[in-house]
């Protein structure tokens, strides 16, 4: 997978609880990650009829901040969110640090819970697409084949879609990336 490991939340509790997420816009993957040898996910800022598809954990906003700030190269609790970050409405975002995943995205609230993500703080669908790793696709398609109750015909024709993975992933490499445990995945 990644180069490193990431730290982790100063709050080591596990997720409450995970489950699957539709966002209001697509993601494409720009730029180049040296943690996964590949082009990086984002989420697009122009909405879209059929968004793409996440996995969303329940976890407190102080393991969020610190999930955010390794996310941006920061090490747990050197990220402090505004105060009125709880105040954003669904679809709004907010600039909290200059990083690639510097502004923190407002979404629908599950069960009563506040939920956010985060992305590029400018429109990355302005930027040239580029290849996901082999370990970052398989992570990706893992994650939503364990949460969202499709089959992996439909996991494979949505993530497919995604600039970065449009061309240069075939359907018949990611079935093959879905087929493979993750620990038998590298980027070589």
């Amino acid at each position: 997978g990644a180069d490193h490991d990431h730290e982790g939340a100063r709050n080591d509790a596990p997720p409450i609880a995970d489950g699957p997420v539709v966002f209001g816009t697509n993601i494409c993957f720009v730029g180049h990650s040296a943690r996964w040898n590949g082009a990086p996910a984002f989420l697009e800022h122009r909405a879209a009829a059929t968004g793409a598809l996440g996995r969303r954990y329940l976890i407190t906003l102080e393991q969020f901040a610190d999930v955010h700030a390794q996310e941006n190269r920061i090490r747990p609790g050197g990220l402090e969110f505004p105060d009125d970050i709880l105040d954003l409405a669904p679809g709004q975002q907010q600039m909290v640090i200059d990083g690639a995943y510097g502004a923190v995205v407002a979404l629908d609230p599950v069960n009563g819970h506040p939920t956010f993500t985060f992305t590029a703080p400018t429109p990355p669908e302005q930027r040239p697409p580029a290849a996901p790793s082999a370990p970052y696709l398989a992570t990706i398609l893992h994650g939503l084949r364990e949460v969202h109750d499709l089959d992996d015909t439909d996991i494979v024709e949505r993530v497919g879609q995604s600039p970065g993975v449009r061309p240069n992933w075939s359907p018949a490499a990611m079935h093959q990336l879905l087929d493979t445990p993750l620990s038998e995945i590298s980027s070589t």
